[in-house]
């Protein structure tokens, strides 16, 4: 890449220059019929994401766990002064 005194750029990366300026703000949607114009949000995955998104959940969810725990949680019963205590006790023992 080359610079030239009057600041602009030439060369491989040339394109990109360009390109980094408008990548920070949001491309604009079209013009609503009010004349506003709202702004889009873009998701640009890796390929790694993709391919983690993709894969089926593994075999060691246990659907009636699961149930189990949302159950004792809608009772009131998950929540109790043991595990907070417990809870808390790991949490200190990483602390320090």
């Amino acid at each position: 890449m080359q610079i030239s005194n009057n600041f602009s750029v030439s060369g491989v990366d040339a394109p990109r220059a360009t390109d980094r300026s408008n990548a920070s703000q949001p491309k604009a949607s079209p013009a609503t019929p009010s004349g506003i114009e709202m702004p889009s949000d873009l998701l640009d995955l890796s390929p790694e994401a993709l391919s983690v998104a993709s894969q089926q959940p593994s075999e060691s969810f246990r659907a009636d766990r699961v149930a189990e725990l949302r159950q004792a949680i809608a009772d009131g019963n998950y929540d109790t002064d043991e595990k907070l205590n417990e809870a808390l006790s790991r949490m200190l023992d990483r602390l320090s």
